[in-house]
């Protein structure tokens, strides 16, 4: 298997690195973290080439894949902005990050098989039961250049014959190592069970959705759907065990034993959540079903942290 992962050294590409398989050849593109290629070879991490390059700055190919191939079995493309509120201030950086960066990187490589991971925030607006037959129309920048993403690659999947199969996935999140310290769950877990705080302030009114699985079962996720030959798919990537934003920093609280636990409450948010995915379709076609519950997944995020390790960044 030839594998190329873009956005590798963030999230979720790292997590994914670490659990590929060791007999796949993987080519792991980064940007801005520099230190990137040293993570990888402290780990031992043979069957892995970094390579740094700016996906906004389609010159910039040419020099850093010298000497490489331009056609892979599989891609995970990982590399977009992932901070909605970063979205509403800023659309344009939003679009460049999101759309403009995949464009590059289609109009540049042929890919076997891509999958593609979108954002259940193109359901932005709705409520209740969704689907990727639900008709959607977001507002909030994060979600539109999302939903432009799925379409550009039905384009050179379709059209330009550049991609041969595709599979998009509508991520709904997930926590764990390596997550950017920004996250809630990381808050959480210095807030509760490091720092020994029983309170907790969030943004709005804390009744908004919030639907996120420990990386290691998103990374499990992923390389079923690399190997299966399930093609041509929208599906939604979730937990299935949805919680307001309210009942997660409760159950938070208590998964650290923390007592009298109490949330404050300031401004709003950008992203309302407020609309219920569902896992079957996943489970159906790829056999996943996540298997981390939420308490056990806090524990181990404090394991990582209490370690020494800083959210977002490399070891």
């Amino acid at each position: 298997m030839k594998l190329i992962v873009t956005g590798a050294s963030g999230f979720i590409g790292t997590n994914l690195v670490l659990g590929a398989p060791r007999d796949w050849d993987v080519v792991a593109l980064y940007h801005e973290s520099s230190g990137f290629p040293d993570f990888v070879k402290a780990r031992g991490l043979d069957h892995v080439k970094a390579i740094g390059v700016d996906l906004t700055r389609p010159e910039t190919f040419e020099g850093a894949f010298e000497g490489f191939p331009r056609e892979f079995d599989a891609c995970v493309y990982l590399a977009a902005n992932g901070d909605p509120a970063l979205s509403a201030r800023d659309p344009l950086l939003d679009i460049s990050k999101t759309t403009c960066t995949l464009v590059n990187f289609l109009e540049r490589f042929r890919i076997g098989r891509f999958i593609y991971m979108s954002s259940g925030a193109v359901y932005d607006g709705l409520k209740g039961p969704v689907s990727p037959r639900s008709n959607i129309s977001p507002t909030l920048p994060y979600s539109i250049s999302n939903q432009a993403a799925e379409q550009y690659i039905k384009f050179y999947a379709l059209k330009k014959k550049t991609v041969t199969e595709y599979v998009i996935l509508r991520f709904f999140g997930a926590y764990g190592p390596f997550e950017p310290g920004r996250k809630i769950y990381t808050k959480l877990t210095r807030a509760f069970g490091m720092e020994g705080r029983n309170t907790f302030t969030i943004r709005g009114n804390g009744k908004n959705l919030i639907d996120a699985m420990y990386v290691g079962d998103a990374v499990e996720a992923l390389i079923s759907v690399i190997r299966s030959t399930e093609k041509n798919v929208t599906m939604d990537f979730c937990s299935g065990t949805p919680l307001t934003i309210n009942e997660l920093v409760m159950e938070a609280a208590r998964a650290f034993d923390v007592e009298n636990s109490r949330v404050i409450h300031e401004g709003s948010v950008p992203e309302y959540i407020q609309f219920l995915p569902s896992p079957l379709e996943m489970l159906e076609t790829f056999g996943f079903s996540p298997k981390t519950p939420l308490v056990e997944g806090l524990l181990k995020l404090h394991s990582f942290l209490t370690a020494g390790h800083t959210p977002g960044e490399k070891e």
